[in-house]
């Protein structure tokens, strides 16, 4: 018989009390090279601007660029330890953000793919970014960095196995 039940929302767990996993601490090692690339990147340009404009225009130039470029490469290294994520017996969360905070659930079932990645710099130091793609779209909808490679692949596997599971009660 149809039942529609009424919930009560003090009966609904909170994702804000799980316990949450930290990143991996190799991987603040990744977030400072791509901010070194980035403030080089910077120093570049500058250099560029600096014989390519006006004298009184050029300094405006390569003062608001070398700030703008500085801004963007140590954004990451505060936000680094804002990224945490949590796997649960029915959803994976990944909680990040410094200003702006964002928590993505993702439950298993609506989980398409999973891959996982690695740059060249993160195979040297043993990490990998796991990635959780839905059916929803053609992005990737969760991607987990700093994970050594042996926990991404036994996280693949766990979910790879999950997903089986829930289309066999199905």
């Amino acid at each position: 018989m149809f039942q529609n039940e009424t919930i009560i929302l003090e009966q609904i767990p909170k994702y804000e009390e799980i316990a949450y996993t930290n990143l991996h601490k190799n991987y603040v090692k990744i977030v400072r090279m791509n901010a070194l690339i980035g403030i080089l990147f910077g120093i570049a340009v500058s250099v560029a601007i600096f014989f390519v404009f006006e004298e009184f225009e050029r300094y405006y130039f390569i003062i608001g660029f070398s700030l703008l470029m500085l801004l963007m490469s140590l954004f990451p290294l505060l936000t680094y330890k804002k990224k945490k994520y949590a796997f649960r017996q029915h959803d994976v969360l990944y909680k990040k953000g410094l200003i702006f905070k964002t928590v993505n659930i993702i439950p298993y079932i609506r989980l398409q793919h999973v891959v996982i990645k690695q740059g060249w710099y993160a195979k040297k130091l043993g990490l990998a970014t796991l990635e959780l793609h839905t059916a929803a779209n053609d992005r990737v909808d969760v991607s987990i960095p700093g994970l050594t490679l042996e926990d991404a692949e036994r996280w693949k596997s766990f979910l790879l196995n999950r997903l089986q599971e829930i289309e066999d009660e199905a």
